[in-house]
């Protein structure tokens, strides 16, 4: 890899847009990550969980690589980041089932053709199958439903992964599905978890990449029994987690970006690495900000403390944009949010409280909510959990005073909030110290009333669309009629509202959102319409490089 190439995408922080070699040469794994991807290539179902960012995809892809290379197992590789491009069949159309089922069994179809073509191995399915699957999904994914199309059956598929398993002459298969059932529609959700456990056999082994607290699971699958969790996120409290992440950089760097992080600057870059919160991509873009690096120019500068303030309160923006547009996006969702931005700045307060009478390696950053939690709080941390804002840690029984829930406070948000309680202009090495000492047992106690206040149950409701034909409210999310005048329910769909947001939502550098408001494109939907990037290269300051990104950034929030 020449450097210019080495320089576009040192950076891309999305494991699917980088090659193979990429991918594999700038991936540096904890013990922890490694053994994650060992069970992904073994037997049995699994759920990869995490929230954006944390580095699925790319534990995925990893796992798909080496069994691409094994002598025994037929891998395939899967990402449905589109489906959501489905969801308005879903108001529209009464088979509309029937046609998500397909689509997610034609994936798997392509799939299997792809590590054909990949592994060099002899055809092991026929070609006018292959041909109605792509044609199927292409239609899909557009909008338009075909007026005849081939029906595969969950069976059907098995004996087709059987048949290119065979043919390849390995004794089993992985179906490593990525972006699996991440919409905010527990139908689609229900309806996914079914096929993949029936896709569990003797011979197939299917894994999904999933996100906390939002994933619906089918009444017959039982998280634990029927498939295994690991978790996709790498761990603060790891001994080797710092140590990681400086050997991220020094894969992805190129000599002269990573000599800037020697010696006294070593700090620094664990100042970043704890500031991620363990998601892979915060930390690479925190470094690209305080290096003031952009691709399109090619130079960079050297780091300084107030840059790598402005990173962090920028990945704390950015975190926190994911989880209010989550609300905007999904306005059933709204009141559970705003709870969500009451209940983060309820912690900082309490954290900062606790913190404030603790020596630097006392600190804490965890908060302990006593048992039995309610289903209106937990909607409200599931919510959080899914942004990344929060990272739920194991419950801990504190005797005669109850079983705690306990909640991990992202770094960043600790950082910029200073609920470490260090003084007024804090130094590096005692904010490091005070991450990485930690006790493990230290907390902040209370209920969910301590955080929300008593009345917070009557608060934390769904937003439902009311009936559009009488304007009575909606009873429940699962209705489908009207109570009052008895006429059918119906939503505005999610993806198309999407399509309409503005590019101010995007999770891009100010600079960027500036140039793009000098051209033509105003909505999401301008700029996945613009896929030779005509319109984006209008921009100033956005170069190829920053075009794909920005285009990038778009497909990601239409997944959701």
């Amino acid at each position: 890899m020449s450097h210019s190439e080495r320089s576009d995408s040192i950076f891309e922080a999305r494991a699917e847009h980088l090659t193979r070699v990429e991918l594999e040469s700038w991936t540096a794994l904890s013990e922890r990550e490694t053994k994650v991807v060992a069970k992904l290539k073994a037997t049995g179902a699994k759920l990869l969980i995490g929230p954006r960012g944390s580095g699925k995809s790319t534990l995925m892809l990893l796992a798909y690589y080496q069994l691409l290379d094994s002598s025994d197992v037929f891998p395939v590789y899967v990402n449905y980041a589109k489906h959501l491009a489905l969801e308005p069949i879903f108001k529209a159309r009464p088979d509309a089932t029937e046609l998500f089922r397909q689509w997610v069994i034609a994936k798997v179809i392509l799939g299997l053709h792809e590590t054909e073509m990949s592994a060099g191995a002899v055809s092991g399915g026929p070609a006018e199958l292959l041909d109605a699957a792509k044609a199927f999904i292409e239609n899909l994914e557009v909008g338009v439903v075909p007026d005849d199309f081939q029906r595969v059956s969950p069976t059907q598929l098995i004996a087709h992964v059987n048949a290119y398993m065979a043919a390849a002459g390995r004794k089993r298969s992985v179906l490593l599905f990525d972006d699996a059932a991440h919409a905010f529609s527990a139908q689609q959700q229900r309806e996914f978890f079914e096929i993949f456990r029936q896709l569990r056999t003797r011979t197939i082994a299917p894994k999904a990449a999933v996100y906390p607290g939002v994933t619906n699971y089918s009444a017959n699958m039982h998280v634990g029994h029927d498939a295994e969790v690991l978790e996709a996120w790498y761990r603060a409290d790891d001994p080797a987690f710092l140590e990681t992440m400086q050997e991220v950089v020094s894969r992805r760097l190129p000599p002269e970006m990573h000599e800037e992080f020697h010696g006294d600057r070593v700090e620094l870059l664990h100042y970043l690495a704890l500031a991620s919160f363990g998601m892979p991509r915060s930390f690479l873009t925190m470094i690209q900000e305080v290096l003031d690096y952009d691709e399109d120019e090619g130079s960079h500068k050297s780091p300084t403390r107030r840059r790598a303030d402005l990173a962090i309160e920028r990945n704390v923006s950015i975190v926190r944009t994911v989880f209010e547009s989550t609300g905007e996006k999904i306005p059933r969702y709204s009141n559970l949010i705003t709870e969500g931005r009451r209940l983060e700045d309820s912690f900082l307060k309490n954290l900062s409280r606790f913190n404030a009478t603790k020596d630097v390696g006392q600190k804490t950053a965890t908060i302990g909510v006593k048992r039995p939690l309610t289903k209106e709080f937990q909607q409200v941390v599931d919510l959080m959990a899914y942004a990344g804002i929060i990272r739920t840690l194991d419950s801990q029984s504190r005797g005669s005073a109850g079983v705690f829930e306990r909640y991990e406070m992202h770094s960043s948000f600790i950082i910029n909030a200073n609920a470490l309680s260090l003084g007024r202009s804090p130094s590096t090495r005692d904010i490091v110290n005070a991450l990485t000492r930690r006790p493990p047992s230290a907390l902040v106690r209370g209920r969910a009333e301590t955080f929300l206040g008593d009345d917070y149950r009557s608060r934390c409701t769904l937003n439902l669309t009311p009936c559009s034909n009488c304007g009575a409210p909606r009873v429940s999310e699962d209705a489908q009629f009207c109570m009052r005048c008895g006429k059918p329910l119906t939503d505005k769909s999610i993806y198309h509202e999407i399509l309409q947001r503005p590019l101010s939502d995007l999770p891009i550098p100010e600079k960027k959102k500036k140039a793009l408001a000098r051209t033509n494109l105003s909505s999401i939907q301008d700029v996945l319409l613009d896929v030779e990037f005509k319109e984006l290269l209008r921009g100033h300051y956005v170069g190829p490089v920053w075009a794909k990104r920005i285009f990038s950034a778009a497909e990601e929030y239409v997944s959701v």
